[in-house]
């Protein structure tokens, strides 16, 4: 990786070597910190039971002796009791030779109970009169629906009762049953479609089957606010704007590396690390949170939410290439606001192109690499198109780089915050030289220090387009378009 860096910067691949540098920047801040970071925020997701409505449907037909009906009483008791903490709604009906509703739909508790109390045994097994009667009391409500359904033989007509359930089948019932004594098992099966729904309960265990029962009527179900997990909107918009913060602090310290490794500088002083943590932290939190405050809401929607997404990572690529302005001499601040939102619409889209096909974790990393790679490509690319005038530095033969030039002078010398560093033990100081442009022309000015060590007459020089200079072991060699500049760019 090194000697590809270092290849880069001697052809002056600059929109290259600043692409790779952004994009392993980001994977870095991903992996060590952004991945940290979402494992010790992750809420496990919320399981709440929504709401039903259940009608029980209790056969009381001749065959139900005293201490069956009895317990299976006890048992629907015991079902209702457990869900007095829910906004669920119960009917209680009976069959025997005709149906009895001992209660509609209700929330009352002790109506419910009494209801089950007062259901009396006796006569044939009409089955399927008992299923319409529960499915009519069920059309009063718009939880979901289900039948329980007790039974301890078979029906008087299996016809009737096949009917009665493929009407309840259009209707989206759920119908669960649970069987004793002579019940006909298969049948019940054929009723219910599917094996899981049917319960065997020999006398005795007649709870047991009622709380089985339960359990697919009440199954759990996650609730995601969003694909990030089941937050809230604050929390969820803080986690993912810090999230995204880490790699946009991982992509910009990584492009300010790389601005420096490009002019041979040291690669990061204190105070470029302090500004870039600063910058970096705040354009992430900013941008982050934003993104996913828009798109948590509309997370259902796939036009916003796509668009919601494009917008987060687009005012991120944004905000680092407007950061990158105070690290990369004389690039417009303007002209980095639209690199960086390109940088950021191409990013985020081939993130959430990754995403669609990898898993979480490999589509995030994949993801930051891109975000960090076309931010990086775009400052630099940016910068170089928009430049009017700009400086070869030929470090050797073989090597050069280059550096726009603008109003902001561009210095020569050896402190750490020259642009261009110049051995001290040459005789440079500090400052030795600056080169900027003003009206439209490109100046070297000297330090009068180091003019007067050097005995120098003249320390403003106006430079053309092909002139060099050379200091240190370096040679300067000037461009510029002509064009642009005599129009005032």
């Amino acid at each position: 990786m090194g000697n590809l860096f270092r290849r880069l910067r001697r052809t002056a691949s600059k929109p290259l070597l600043f692409g790779l540098y952004g994009a392993l920047g980001c994977l870095i801040a991903a992996l060590l910190l952004g991945e940290t970071l979402l494992a010790l925020t992750k809420l496990p997701p919320s399981k709440e039971k929504i709401p039903q409505a259940v009608a029980l449907l209790i056969d009381t037909s001749g065959s139900m002796d005293r201490g069956k009906t009895r317990e299976v009483k006890q048992a629907a008791k015991k079902f209702v009791q457990r869900q007095t903490s829910e906004n669920n709604e119960f009917a209680v009906i009976g069959f025997g030779s005709n149906t009895q509703i001992g209660t509609s739909l209700s929330q009352n508790f002790n109506e419910i109970e009494q209801a089950i109390t007062n259901l009396a045994d006796g006569g044939g097994t009409a089955m399927g009169l008992g299923i319409k009667a529960a499915m009519e009391e069920l059309q009063s409500t718009s939880l979901a629906k289900n039948i329980l359904l007790f039974t301890d033989g078979a029906p008087d007509s299996a016809r009737d009762t096949l009917e009665a359930t493929q009407q309840i089948k259009g209707q989206n019932i759920n119908l669960i049953a649970v069987a004793t004594g002579d019940a006909d098992v298969d049948f019940l099966t054929q009723l219910t479609e599917d094996e899981s729904l049917v319960f065997y309960a020999s006398s005795g265990n007649f709870d047991e089957a009622f709380q089985a029962a339960e359990k697919i009527i009440y199954s759990d179900q996650l609730v995601e606010s969003s694909p990030s997990g089941d937050y809230g909107l604050v929390y969820s918009a803080l986690r993912i704007g810090s999230w995204t913060s880490l790699l946009a602090l991982g992509t910009t310290l990584a492009l300010i590396i790389g601005q420096n490794h490009y002019l041979r500088r040291r690669l990061l002083t204190s105070k470029q690390a302090f500004l870039g943590i600063i910058g970096s932290i705040t354009a992430g939190l900013i941008a982050g949170g934003i993104g996913q405050l828009i798109y948590t809401p509309l997370a259902e929607i796939p036009t916003i939410n796509l668009i919601a997404r494009l917008s987060g990572w687009t005012i991120l690529g944004m905000l680092l290439a407007g950061g990158m302005s105070f690290f990369v001499p004389n690039l417009r601040r303007d002209r980095a606001l639209l690199g960086g939102a390109i940088g950021g619409i191409l990013g985020s889209l081939g993130f959430i192109a990754t995403a669609s096909v990898t898993d979480d974790v490999m589509g995030r990393l994949v993801g930051a690499i891109l975000i960090g790679f076309f931010i990086g490509l775009m400052v630099a690319l940016i910068e170089q198109l928009s430049r009017n005038a700009w400086l070869i530095v030929r470090w050797t033969p073989n090597e050069n780089t280059q550096i726009s030039l603008g109003k902001e002078p561009i210095t020569l010398g050896c402190a750490d915050s020259d642009h261009l560093y110049l051995r001290k033990d040459q005789g440079y100081i500090p400052k030795t030289a600056k080169i900027f442009t003003e009206n439209n022309t490109v100046v070297m000015e000297y330090n009068p220090d180091y003019g007067e060590q050097k005995g120098m007459k003249k320390l403003r020089h106006e430079l053309k387009d092909g002139d060099k200079r050379k200091l240190g072991g370096i040679t300067l060699e000037v461009k510029t378009d002509i064009s642009p500049l005599s129009k005032g760019g």
